[in-house]
């Protein structure tokens, strides 16, 4: 995409926090179709640090943070920090292979959705719609 050719405000991130590449890969393929048509997805990678910096622009976006069981404890505090740097993302949880109990640590969070699968990802397209056009007052 030809990034000059395009007005800054139809641009919305979403930030993929993730140790792999499991999640950048499936939301790179569904992610544009999960869009409002008038809206563009600038799909970005990076660090639970990164995340939050960028989180702190207060601008409409959405997070996938992919939580383990080795990292549930920092991501608990990610969730908490985000939540208070920007109350305009729509976050996501990846559960990856955690049980019911570690899941449960995580519901104090306010979190849309938890997935398990990449595949679960257009399941959320209704959601993403609503979720921009709480901040763009455009409901389809």
């Amino acid at each position: 995409m030809n990034w000059s050719l395009v007005d800054p405000s139809d641009i919305r991130t979403w930030i993929i926090c993730e140790t792999g590449s499991r999640w950048l890969t499936a939301v790179r393929r569904f992610g544009p179709d999960m869009f409002p048509a008038d809206l563009i997805p600038k799909v970005k990678s990076a660090s639970r640090d990164e995340t939050l910096a960028m989180l702190s622009l207060s601008e409409p976006s959405i997070v996938l943070w992919e939580v383990r069981r080795d990292s549930l404890a920092a991501h608990c505090d990610s969730l908490a920090r985000s939540t208070a740097n920007n109350p305009q993302a729509l976050q996501i949880i990846a559960c990856h292979q955690l049980t019911h109990r570690e899941q449960w640590c995580l519901t104090p969070f306010p979190v849309a959705t938890r997935v398990q699968h990449p595949e679960e990802l257009p399941r959320l397209t209704r959601m993403i719609h609503l979720h921009f056009a709480r901040w763009t007052q455009l409901i389809d």
